[in-house]
């Protein structure tokens, strides 16, 4: 349900989530003051969101689970009690709750925010992009970690390159709040993906070899821009002595 691994289902999915939720809800009649009634989850969304981009942010926003969808919606709806909920609404929400919860999760874990800050660097600062290949044979705790907190999350399995035979990649993405602060910038990514083209797509979009794709092809020429390479990360820590997760780290 994560909106980058499918726009259409993702989207159909939290309309009927939301709707499910509003119907099962007290009607207010008891208390002299009937909620509003709405015959399709369509209907609700028109009159809760300001625009159609606004619910897609807040799907954006969700990455796939509802208890995060119901807590972003939450904080999004008490800032703008009466109003309907527009996208700078749903941004600041989500940006809340990400502090609060998913990037309060690791606090304590230096190694991992020193990773999620590595990685937010590599990916999103450098490539002016939302996600990363790994290999799939990849086995770390600080992934790991990342991953339970739902500051990553996995978008595809096992992508083959074929100049490689046998070497497949997962893709993960960066969680929405990661980068939510920079989407009004320059600094916004501009696509999913750093992929490499052909001389000829360079030449026909303008571009320098590298353009921002939603999935790469399944050929290693396009998607070696988008791997990333845990030993930089390991690397930083040579000259002192490392933390059992780096120690592992270094034995991949």
């Amino acid at each position: 349900m994560v909106f980058d691994n499918n726009e259409e289902r993702a989207i159909q999915f939290f309309k009927e989530l939301v709707f499910s939720h509003y119907k099962s809800e007290d009607t207010g009649a008891s208390q002299g003051s009937p909620k509003p009634e709405f015959l399709t989850a369509d209907q609700l969304i028109q009159a809760a969101f300001t625009q159609h981009n606004a619910f897609e942010d807040f799907v954006k926003s969700a990455e796939g689970v509802p208890r995060d969808a119901f807590n972003v919606l939450s904080i999004a709806a008490q800032r703008g009690i009466g109003e309907r909920i527009s996208i700078p609404t749903i941004r600041i929400a989500a940006r809340t709750w990400y502090q609060r919860d998913k990037e309060a999760a690791i606090r304590a874990n230096a190694d991992a925010q020193d990773l999620l800050n590595w990685i937010i660097d590599e990916v999103i600062a450098h490539r002016k992009a939302r996600a990363f290949l790994l290999r799939t044979n990849t086995r770390h705790p600080l992934i790991d970690a990342l991953f339970d907190a739902r500051l990553l999350h996995v978008v595809k399995k096992s992508i083959s390159g074929q100049e490689e035979v046998g070497v497949r990649y997962d893709a993960y993405k960066l969680d929405y709040g990661c980068y939510v602060d920079l989407l009004a910038t320059k600094a916004a990514p501009s696509g999913l993906f750093e992929a490499e083209v052909s001389p000829e797509e360079a030449e026909a979009e303008n571009a320098t070899g590298a353009a921002n794709v939603l999935v790469p092809n399944d050929d290693y020429r396009a998607i070696r821009r988008a791997i990333l390479d845990l030993r930089v990360f390991e690397n930083r820590f040579k000259g002192s002595e490392p933390s059992p997760t780096t120690r592992q780290l270094s034995n991949q």
